[in-house]
């Protein structure tokens, strides 16, 4: 494994980092530029990337390729959404500063976690140390680094740089959030179906299933020739299979070619004449996806929202203070915090250039083609 030396700029790696990927067009560049100005800092042997969703922190994708192998992948999953254990996403967002190191959070007794236990021990590692990609207006990632047992341990230092990356990261990640979703207009294939096992391994995958599969994100960057299946599939399955979990759970991922991906996951209680356990379907995401990572995105409040969808729908101001019992000043005060949190000057600047390219391409019905000439 290889690991680079040197501790410099410390107090100013998240800017760093915040810099170095500001002109990165997807979400690989993004880490990959991260990645090139945290190591001599953090100095870590593994390093998995991950996007998560603001509202859920279920696993939408990222970069995996210096990460665990792709085998460890069900069983890492497992545990962070089924079993769940120290350290993890959840906890991590709860805190003021959302950084945590396994070792401390256990106490030094390592074996408390099933997620040392099962993955690092056998693999050879000592540590992780998690950081969270939080602003504002939530969390949009993290990064999940380890150190091999032959490295020295993470530190005061380390620490403190992990949690200078919180908030330029989550900031700068947020920001290539909006900007795919302005670029996600194509169409994709039919819904496809997965059925998984207990160990979340595919009993049945329909073509269209297959489709979608090899058109997003895997862990090592490529799509496998196996049947190894994304990181975001694995943890909607574990989430549905949770003690005292729902019976269905929705998430959703970003593909290669067709945008927000919604992941649709249900759990197979009754008995079967085969080995599914839960089934998932994968399908494009529709307007409800985008319209929520959207308001979070822009740190649009319920109130917010429901007057942005009115000033789409054409409304004056007048007609969106009967319909709400809002008074015009107050409607008006809202739609000055619209503006000003998305960038705007104006109801048409609004549509124009935010939500015209965010939102209206899913609710607005396709142009009728060119009508034939009349054979009469």
């Amino acid at each position: 494994m290889r690991r680079d030396g040197g501790m410099t700029r410390v107090g100013q790696v998240g800017q760093s980092a915040a810099r170095a990927a500001q002109s990165a067009r997807n979400v690989e560049e993004f880490f990959d530029a991260v990645k090139r100005v945290i190591r001599p800092v953090l100095r870590f042997d593994v390093c998995a990337c991950v996007t998560v969703d603001p509202q859920t922190l279920m696993n939408t994708g990222g970069d995996y390729r210096d990460g665990l192998p792709s085998a460890m992948l069900p069983r890492m999953l497992d545990i962070e959404y089924r079993e769940g254990d120290a350290n993890d996403l959840s906890d991590l967002a709860a805190r003021q500063t959302p950084v945590g190191l396994l070792s401390r959070e256990t106490s030094g007794n390592l074996d408390l976690s099933p997620r040392y236990r099962d993955i690092m021990r056998p693999l050879g590692f000592r540590d992780e140390l998690r950081v969270l990609l939080r602003d504002r207006h939530g969390v949009w990632g993290a990064l999940i680094m380890g150190r091999a047992v032959d490295a020295p341990s993470f530190g005061l230092p380390e620490l403190t740089a992990a949690a200078s990356l919180v908030q330029p990261l989550g900031s700068a990640l947020r920001r290539l959030h909006l900007m795919r979703l302005a670029e996600e207009n194509a169409p994709g294939p039919a819904p496809g179906l997965l059925l998984l096992d207990d160990d979340h391994q595919v009993v049945h995958m329909t073509p269209t299933a297959a489709t979608w599969i090899d058109d997003l994100p895997h862990s090592d960057g490529v799509p496998p020739g196996g049947t190894d299946l994304p990181p975001a599939v694995y943890a909607v399955a574990a989430a549905v299979r949770a003690a005292g979990a729902p019976a269905s759970h929705t998430s959703w991922m970003h593909s290669r070619r067709h945008g927000r991906v919604r992941l649709h996951a249900w759990r197979l209680d009754a008995p079967a004449a085969t080995a599914a356990r839960t089934a998932v379907v994968v399908e494009r995401a529709g307007p409800a996806e985008h319209v929520s990572l959207i308001v979070t995105a822009y740190g649009l409040t319920p109130r917010e929202r429901d007057l942005t969808v009115l000033v789409l729908r054409g409304k004056s101001t007048a007609d969106i203070s009967r319909s709400t019992g809002l008074s015009p000043h107050t409607v008006q005060d809202h739609l000055k915090a619209v503006f000003d949190k998305t960038g705007v000057r104006s109801r048409r600047d609004l549509v124009a250039t935010v939500f015209a390219r965010h939102y209206l391409p899913d609710i607005t019905p396709a142009a009728p083609g060119p009508r034939r000439p009349s054979q009469d």
